[in-house]
């Protein structure tokens, strides 16, 4: 059996880790506080089951939920990618980081920002906000 996902990367500049993390019915990414561990930014990437209408049956879980139906695009679910087909990109300064799958970006976090930006949503709301393109090219095209 595959272990799931749990891939960490640090940053030197910003003293910060990205974790990417198999929830179980999602895929999210996590950016610390500086010098450790502490989450303080998240963004969901990923449904690895359809989504549900509402959060009722995940309302016990200890892991982070799946987005609602609402919120999410067509291709909101997918099978968990691989570590080895994920591709972490750090703003200069690390106080940002986009996850790709491949060469597709799936979603990015923000400096200042608590909730991420993700491909796959088509609305803002608890799960994030939909793909910031020109935020995203401020971010990290200078990277």
């Amino acid at each position: 059996m595959n272990e799931p996902l749990f891939l960490t990367e640090y940053h030197s500049t910003s003293n910060r880790n990205v974790v990417v993390v198999d929830e179980g019915s999602s895929v999210w990414c996590y950016l610390t506080e500086p010098n450790g561990d502490n989450p303080i930014a998240d963004c969901w990437l990923l449904n690895t089951i359809d989504a549900p209408e509402n959060l009722d049956d995940f309302g016990s879980s200890e892991s982070a939920p799946p987005a609602t139906r609402r919120y999410v695009t067509d291709a909101a679910k997918r099978a968990v990618p691989s570590e080895a087909s994920i591709k972490l990109l750090w703003s200069k300064d690390g106080e940002s980081v986009a996850v790709y799958v491949g060469q597709e970006l799936l979603g990015f976090i923000a400096h200042n920002n608590p909730r991420g930006f993700s491909t796959n949503l088509r609305e803002e709301g608890p799960f994030g906000s939909p793909l910031d393109r020109e935020l995203f090219s401020m971010l990290f095209m200078s990277a």
